[in-house]
């Protein structure tokens, strides 16, 4: 073995490269258990779609899977409609806070996240001034490794969560924008989970299987009363 080949790691070095790993790592994990918990909860979503198309089924009104997912579709839509417009208001009463404020202080370069007034922890008229944020531009906390630029240890902290007055605007939107973006999100999961829902039923409940048909069984006969009436 060619020693001189060998690439000499210095302690730090080391680390960065263990805690880079350990970040990659913890990213897959989590991916993967929002990707399951996505799953299972438009599984138990599409459930919904069963209770809306159930009465036609059952009573035989659709009779082919063409029928029934255009029923499902407009029972579908009109859920989804009863589910969303109310998140749809939040978002928009977030947009227009912002649009009113905006037309106020007639300054529409407005930066959400600004975070201090040129001080640190002081003022500030965004949302960044609930945040611990960290000088990601500052050289110092970077250094070269194999070529590539990375991050060595963490950088200075610039600013500490405080509230200000002037950021109320913004923090109005924030709150709506969550609020409302998540709830129609789950509205629109739910939809979308209905749609796949039903067109899996119409393929199941209108199937013809012959899977556990034996050409080799006889037909079962009527049966006969146990007691027929005599004639007279």
């Amino acid at each position: 073995m060619n020693f001189n080949l060998l690439i000499k790691l210095t302690e730090n070095d080391k680390r960065v490269i263990i805690a880079l790993l350990f970040a990659i790592i913890l990213l897959f994990v989590i991916i993967g258990l929002l990707g399951s918990l996505i799953v299972r909860t438009m599984r138990w979503q599409g459930k919904k779609c069963d209770t809306l198309v159930s009465d036609v089924v059952t009573n035989h009104i659709v009779k082919t899977p063409h029928q029934l997912r255009k029923y499902a579709a407009k029972k579908n839509i009109r859920h989804f409609l009863k589910q969303a417009w109310i998140p749809i208001i939040i978002i928009l009463v977030g947009v227009g806070t912002i649009l009113i404020r905006n037309a106020i202080t007639k300054d529409w370069s407005y930066d959400l996240l600004n975070y201090n007034n040129g001080t640190k922890n002081e003022g500030g008229t965004g949302f960044g001034t609930l945040l611990w944020i960290w000088d990601f531009k500052n050289s110092d906390s970077y250094k070269k490794i194999w070529g590539l630029t990375l991050l060595a240890e963490w950088p200075p902290l610039v600013n500490e969560p405080h509230f200000s007055v002037d950021a109320i605007w913004c923090y109005v939107y924030i709150v709506c924008m969550v609020i409302g973006g998540t709830w129609y999100f789950i509205a629109a999961q739910a939809y979308l989970a209905r749609t796949i829902r039903a067109i899996k039923l119409s393929k199941k409940v209108f199937e013809k299987s012959l899977d556990n048909f034996d050409q080799n069984t006889p037909p079962q006969q009527p049966q006969q009363p146990n007691n027929p009436a005599q004639p007279m």
